[in-house]
Formats: C-alpha cells, sequence, structure tokens
C-alpha cells in the first residue's frame, strides 16, 4: 500500500494555509486607535478635545456618526456599601427554647422549581408568609428593599422559601446635599 499521497496531500496543505496566513498578514492596513464602549459601537479615540470625534455605528446606520466630544469625564472613586440582609422566619419552639437552633435552622433555601416541592410524596406540615428586608448603605445614604414569600416545612424535614419580586430601592436618608436619580423601572 502506498501511503505517499497521503504525505503529499498533508503537506501541501498545510503549506496552502500556511501561505495563505501569510498574505493575510502582509495585506494587514494599520487601523487607528480605537476602543469599543457599552453601547456596542467603536470610538475613534485618536481625536483630541476640540476636533470632531466619530462613533462607528452598527446596525441599522451604516458610516461613521459624529458624537460631540466630552471634556469633563467621571473620576471614579470607591465606596464602602455595607449590604444588610434581615428576615423573620418561624422555627421549632422546643429548639428554640432548648437552645438547639443551627444554622440550618435558619437557612432559606429556595424553590427555584416548583417540582422540587412535590405535595403528593411529602406533606407540608406549615407555611407562612415572610418578609425580606435588604438595606444597603454608604456614608451619607441609605436605601432599601424589601420582599415577601411563602416558607414551607415539608414532613421529610426539608424547608423552602418562594419568593416574591423585591420592590423598588426606596431612599432612607439623604444627607448633605447628595441627590438620588429616579430610576424607572
Amino acid at each position: 500500500m502506498n501511503r505517499h499521497p497521503i504525505k503529499y496531500f498533508t503537506l501541501g496543505t498545510i503549506l496552502a494555509v500556511n501561505i495563505s496566513v501569510f498574505f493575510c498578514a502582509l495585506f494587514m492596513q494599520a487601523k487607528s486607535v480605537q476602543g469599543q464602549h457599552a453601547g456596542g459601537g467603536i470610538i475613534d479615540t485618536t481625536k483630541q478635545p476640540g476636533a470632531p470625534s466619530f462613533h462607528q455605528s452598527f446596525a441599522p446606520y451604516e458610516g461613521t456618526i459624529q458624537i460631540p466630544w466630552i471634556d469633563e469625564k467621571p473620576n471614579p472613586i470607591t465606596v464602602k456599601v455595607t449590604e444588610v440582609t434581615t428576615y423573620e422566619i418561624p422555627v421549632d419552639e422546643k429548639k428554640f427554647n432548648e437552645k438547639k437552633l443551627t444554622i440550618e435552622d435558619l437557612e432559606l433555601k429556595e424553590v427555584a422549581n416548583n417540582s422540587e416541592i412535590n405535595f403528593h410524596q411529602v406533606d407540608c406540615l406549615f407555611f407562612k408568609i415572610i418578609k425580606q428586608t435588604q438595606v444597603r448603605t454608604i456614608e451619607n445614604l441609605s436605601c432599601k428593599r424589601e420582599r415577601e414569600g411563602t416558607q414551607y416545612w415539608l414532613s421529610d424535614g426539608k424547608k423552602y422559601v418562594e419568593w416574591g419580586k423585591w420592590s423598588n430601592w426606596n431612599p432612607e436618608k439623604v444627607d448633605k446635599n447628595i441627590e438620588m436619580a429616579e430610576k424607572k423601572p
């Protein structure tokens, strides 16, 4: 059996690929310095203040669109945000009185899929509407949101919670002339 044709075919294919890569690299043109922004377009960053800046657009527009130059750019700083989550849940009174509560008794396992709670195979011993509050705070601003859920106690010892939607963030206090922008849903 003669294996030379396979050998020559493989070598020829490798040579053709290498030649095409070489010519692609040779004919590539130098591009101007560009940066991509969150909107998905490309901004030509070679333009200086005072000169027009152009935005390379995507569908439904073609070509470039002039955008205004922004002289005053935001200066990011780091702030420490404290987030506190609070909730009230039912616990077993006997365990509470005997001081035998565990972390598992306080855990809230969220139902990702309603089929996880199969009431035909496991009895629901108890359910209760519970409330969760989340507070975010920085030095002079605090805001909170809330949501309600239903906690189920099952006869197999498991507990699940089905949460509703979070409310909008509401400012609790605004100090030192800091304004909060309204966020529309």
